[in-house]
């Protein structure tokens, strides 16, 4: 009994000791803990930040050395104008009037008054007298002071040509006269082959558009589909 009351109290404070160091050891676990999930979170913001910003910073920067480029379609001359990729502009800076055409078209010409006069969706060769139907589409200005005979000329028929039909067209600002004929016979072309005029008229160079269906060959709707738009597509300068 006496070893006993000597020895307990000794037993006692030994077991506080180590419940003590015990729980000074868990609560230094714990604050590690917190301190570590704590700085990991915040680490962890700070990178996902910086990469967020380094990943708009490469954009920006790439937005800037590299814009977005416009398909230039092929063409004859400048203009301010947008024009469809499959469309070439041709200028005549004579006459002053510019006008697209399709891309896989051809055009000739010797002098720069015949620039932009002559089309064909085929090669050709400019001859001397180009009175003549050596291409199935033209553009010819006339005077001014011509143009009233130039009008009774198209809208009346004659030994060559029969006029099928009369109307007006809008284009741009304009009104078009545009006159569907047939063929005679009586000249060189064959019987019944279309044609079709369009007369574009301007105080100072007034136009006149034409097709002429030169072989049975011909797609003649496209053709003259193509001659409309090229038409619409004239603009002066």
């Amino acid at each position: 009994m006496i070893w006993w009351r000597i020895f307990k109290p000794q037993e006692d404070k030994q077991l506080t000791l180590s419940a003590l160091k015990f729980k000074i050891k868990v609560l230094a676990v714990v604050v590690i803990s917190v301190l570590y999930g704590t700085g990991a979170y915040f680490l962890g913001k700070s990178s996902g930040i910086g990469n967020l910003l380094k990943i708009k910073g490469v954009a920006t920067q790439k937005s800037i050395e590299a814009p977005v480029e416009s398909p230039i379609p092929n063409f004859d001359s400048q203009s301010g104008s947008v024009i469809p990729s499959y469309v070439k502009l041709c200028a005549n800076t004579v006459y002053g009037f510019e006008v697209a055409y399709p891309k896989d078209w051809f055009m000739t010409y010797l002098t720069d008054e015949q620039k932009c006069n002559f089309f064909a969706p085929y090669s050709f060769v400019i001859p001397k007298d180009t009175a003549g139907n050596f291409v199935p589409v033209k553009i010819e200005a006339v005077k001014v002071e011509e143009w009233p005979g130039i009008i009774k000329f198209y809208e009346n028929p004659n030994d060559f040509q029969n006029v099928i039909s009369i109307q007006n067209i809008q284009s741009d600002s304009r009104i078009v006269r545009e006159i569907k004929t047939e063929t005679t016979g009586s000249g060189i072309l064959p019987k019944g082959y279309s044609s079709v005029f369009y007369l574009v008229f301007d105080a100072k160079t007034p136009l006149v558009v034409s097709f002429q269906q030169l072989s049975d060959k011909d797609n003649v709707d496209i053709m003259q589909k193509n001659v409309e738009d090229m038409v619409k597509s004239l603009r002066y300068f």
